[in-house]
């Protein structure tokens, strides 16, 4: 018998891998399909944001009824669902704007119900008091064992492939769901003033402007890597090894911080800093031996990254509100800079190549360092230097 920890654990492993290939290689499907980056940029853009709007309001049901174990069983089945049309729309609509607006209606569908199961799954680990990080480690595990088979599958069967991997890993994702037990939770005796005092704190606000434009950075970069690795004549298979070198940096800092002992703050700083630099080797050069010199350390800011958001918002938020404010997080901030980055990108793509892309993307990620710093004030604006150096 699987005791709490393993059932969660197994959990981010199964919806990491069932998802990873989607993640990878959903804009190369589409490319294949004849849409231009535009078009690939704007169904990213509506596909973040129907998440970003979906999010909030599931949490908001999870926190408000206790639901949240529901919320992800609905969450899983319609997203598998959805996930089975992009193949179906592909393989039978011909007519290019019709092809267009169906995969466009598909990703909303799939956005919505697929978008809120990891910021609900957040909350339920942190109440349930296990340490996040050995639970996440899983799924960036998971990440990067699951692209290196798909690359290969992708190679050997076709882009389409990805999203009959992620229906059966949903199923699978379903049945371990139903044998968790039903978490305790804390209803919300007063959902409007605990709404209020969460989105007034300071120190929330703060990470919300970080986590937006970072989730606009790791969105944009992550839609198009595949078409950009295509660009520099390298194959799916090493684009597959490429995130599985990522995944094993995020893999090993997940398991680790707790043990290294450095707290949020240069967490965060650091996880952004470490995308500052590899977007510009991205930009700088095309040679495949420096890119996948940088994945290790892409994997490292990306898990800091992840820790630090999720730890924060936990942190920040008043208890009745944990599943609202991870939602809040994830689907506003981390989520409305996704849409924007998915559209920018898809713009930058048609007008300056894959590669300017990226010298674009490190830009906006020192932006976002900067504002992290303010973390490191003592008494300017959130006094996190005092309030939380017992957050390591």
């Amino acid at each position: 018998m699987f005791d709490e920890k393993r059932r969660y654990q197994t959990l981010y492993f199964v919806f990491f891998v069932a998802g990873s290939g989607i993640t990878a290689f959903r804009n190369v499907y589409f490319e294949e399909l004849g849409l231009s980056g535009f078009e690939m940029g704007l169904i990213g853009a509506v596909m973040v944001g129907a998440g970003m709007f979906a999010q909030p309001l599931w949490g908001v049901v999870a926190d408000r009824y206790g639901r949240t174990k529901g919320a992800l069983l609905v969450g899983t089945a319609v997203s598998a669902v959805a996930g089975l049309a992009f193949p179906v729309i592909g393989q039978s609509v011909a007519d290019p704007p019709l092809l267009f607006g169906l995969l466009l209606a598909a990703g909303v569908v799939f956005a919505t119900f697929r978008a809120p199961i990891m910021p609900i799954a957040n909350s339920m680990v942190l109440d349930s008091g296990l340490n996040y990080g050995s639970v996440r480690a899983f799924g960036a595990i998971a990440f990067g064992v699951g692209l290196v088979g798909i690359g290969s599958l992708v190679e050997w069967f076709g882009t389409p492939v990805v999203f009959y991997i992620y229906v059966v890993g949903m199923a699978a994702f379903f049945l371990f769901l139903r044998g968790l037990p039903k978490p305790e939770t804390t209803v919300a005796p007063d959902i409007r003033s605990e709404a209020v005092r969460l989105l007034t704190n300071k120190r929330f606000l703060v990470l919300f402007v970080v986590a937006m434009v970072m989730g606009g950075v790791i969105s944009a970069g992550a839609s198009f890597f595949a078409v950009f690795m295509r660009d520099i004549q390298a194959g799916d298979d090493i684009t597959g090894l490429a995130w599985f070198i990522r995944t094993v940096g995020e893999a090993a800092i997940f398991l680790a911080m707790a043990r290294i002992g450095l707290d949020y703050r240069w967490q965060l700083s650091l996880g952004v800093l470490t995308y500052a630099i590899g977007y510009a080797v991205y930009g700088l050069t095309g040679a495949v031996t420096a890119i996948l010199s940088v994945q290790l350390m892409l994997g490292v800011g990306y898990a800091m990254f992840n820790l630090s958001t999720v730890n924060l918002a936990h942190r920040f938020a008043p208890e009745a509100l944990s599943s609202t404010a991870q939602a809040v997080m994830t689907g506003i901030g981390i989520g409305a800079g996704r849409a924007l980055g998915e559209l920018a990108g898809g713009q930058l793509v048609d007008m300056v190549g894959t590669q300017e892309l990226y010298l674009w993307l490190a830009g906006a990620t020192v932006f976002a360092l900067v504002v992290s710093l303010v973390f490191h004030i003592p008494g300017v604006g959130t006094g996190v230097a005092v309030e939380d150096a017992e957050a390591s």
